[in-house]
Formats: C-alpha cells, structure tokens, sequence
C-alpha cells in the first residue's frame, strides 16, 4: 500500500499560507451560518492591534460582511456590544485605527479601502451623531479612491 506524500515544507511559502488563510476567513465568514456569532464580535479585537496591519484588508472586508449580516438580522443599533465583551476595541480606537490606515487608501491590498467600507458599515456604533454626515461622505470617498 502506497503512503500519501505530505507536501514539502518548501512547498508551504508564507505568501501560499497567508492565501489560504486569507480564503479560508472570507469563506467562513460569507457561507458558514453560524460563523457570525463565532466570529462577530470576536474580530474586531484585531483591528486595532498594529502588528495585525498587514492581515487588515481581510479582516474588514469579513468584519463588513458580518456587520452587514447582522444589520440585515436587525441589529442595526446595537452592532458593538460592550456590555457582553470587554475585551473590544473602544468606538475611539476603532474610529481612530481605521481612519489612520484609510489615509493609505492603496497600501497593503488596499487595506485602506477595507478601512474605510468597515469604518461606513460600523458608524452607528462608533456614534449615532455620525449618521447623517458619514452616510453622505464615506461613500463618496470610497469611490473616489475605488476610480
């Protein structure tokens, strides 16, 4: 009986892990049902951290599918709930870390782009005073930088 060949360790780049994570996020986020309360609001606590930069561009493009979801669920207003987690990124970090990172709209995958889509999807929980000004503005600016 022949034995199964495991892939080299050579075959294994950083880039081909990174992908397949990268993937694998995205995919479990969009077609597994219960992800999003796996998932949600465990995530957002790798926002702010800065040695999670460079996984930022899929981290908010899952985080922006998820919030959507639940928006869709009618939780519109209660998206971030501090009161069941404490361990969440403050709506100031979270406002101030993803602003910071859209200033670079084409850096690293266009993580500034996630950014900012993540920072429009989430601005009634960061503050409803942001409503009426960010529902104008944001998306104008995401396709001023997406032209």
């Amino acid at each position: 009986q022949p034995k199964k060949q495991l892939p080299d360790a050579d075959d294994l780049t950083s880039d081909s892990v990174r992908n397949i994570s990268v993937n694998t996020l995205f995919l479990l986020s969009t077609t597994v049902d219960r992800m999003n309360n796996v998932l949600w609001p465990y995530l957002l606590e790798f926002v702010t951290p800065i040695q999670f930069t460079n996984a930022l561009a899929p981290l908010c493009k899952s985080l922006m599918y998820l919030a959507m979801k639940k928006q869709e669920e009618g939780e519109n207003a209660s998206l971030i709930r501090y009161d069941l987690n404490a361990n969440l990124p403050s709506p100031y970090a979270l406002t101030t870390r993803l602003l910071v990172v859209s200033s670079q709209p084409y850096a690293g995958d266009c993580r500034g782009t996630a950014a900012l889509r993540l920072l429009h999807v989430l601005h009634c929980s960061v503050h409803p005073a942001l409503d009426q000004l960010w529902s104008k503005r944001v998306p104008l600016l995401v396709e001023h930088v997406e032209g």
